[in-house]
């Protein structure tokens, strides 16, 4: 079974201390060791220099970054193999980046990775409500958008994230690891959802992201990945 490990910092509070990138390839290499890691991407520039999208009457409306709304930034994300949920958990605990932020685990539905080719890489996160609408008709219409972004050579990875499943974050605080159960009230918005694209540039990379289905219902937001995680 596959499962997001996604790397969030909570909005407006700094980190409560450094976990580099050298400490977060370490983990990579570690997991990659156990034979878990299926994939991971990170860290990812800004937020202040990302972008959301909806679409009003039908047409797509940009709103530049950094996002009052948001109550974490996600900062990159891991994909782990783990035979259960208590498994996927026990590797999120390990994660250095607990110490900084927060890593909040989530079930990875439908998840399809290819390797990347050329051009930049994007993260596009498909926010919803908390209380979803209908979503097997907008699900295969996702599933169809995606494919033909593969054919195109476009779309490296992504899954839908359940709203069935259980989440869960996971932090230290005053040297002491913090389990918090969700769903969370005070999260107006969560990640439904996410695909890893490569394009030319940014504007390119808006482009494609402004003819998402996903847009039609909820926002997507775009951060261009700094770095693929080693």
């Amino acid at each position: 079974m596959e499962f997001l490990l996604l790397i969030a910092d909570r909005a407006g509070e700094p980190p409560r201390t450094e976990v580099g990138v050298e400490e977060m390839g370490k983990f990579a290499r570690e997991l990659a060791e156990r034979g878990v890691l299926r994939g991971a991407t990170g860290p990812l520039r800004p937020a202040d220099e990302g972008v959301r999208i909806c679409a009003v009457s039908g047409a797509p409306v940009l709103t530049d970054g950094p996002f009052a709304e948001a109550k974490e930034v996600v900062a990159g994300y891991f994909v782990v193999d783990a035979p259960d949920r208590a498994a996927a958990l026990d590797l999120a605990k390990r994660c250095p980046y607990v110490r900084a932020g927060l890593v909040e685990l989530r079930a990875a539905q439908y998840w399809r990775r290819r390797e990347p080719t050329a051009g930049a890489q994007f993260l596009l996160l498909y926010l919803r409500p908390v209380l979803p609408g209908p979503d097997e008709p907008r699900l295969a219409e996702m599933i169809a958008y995606s494919d033909e972004l593969r054919r195109r050579g476009v779309h490296l990875e992504g899954a839908r994230l359940p709203p069935e499943e259980p989440v869960v974050q996971v932090e230290e605080r005053g040297g002491r690891l913090i389990v918090h159960d969700g769903p969370f009230a005070e999260s107006k918005e969560v990640v439904g959802g996410y695909a890893l694209i490569q394009a030319p540039d940014r504007a390119a990379a808006i482009e494609i992201a402004s003819h998402v289905p996903h847009i039609r219902w909820g926002t997507l937001e775009l951060r261009e990945v700094a770095r693929r995680a080693p």
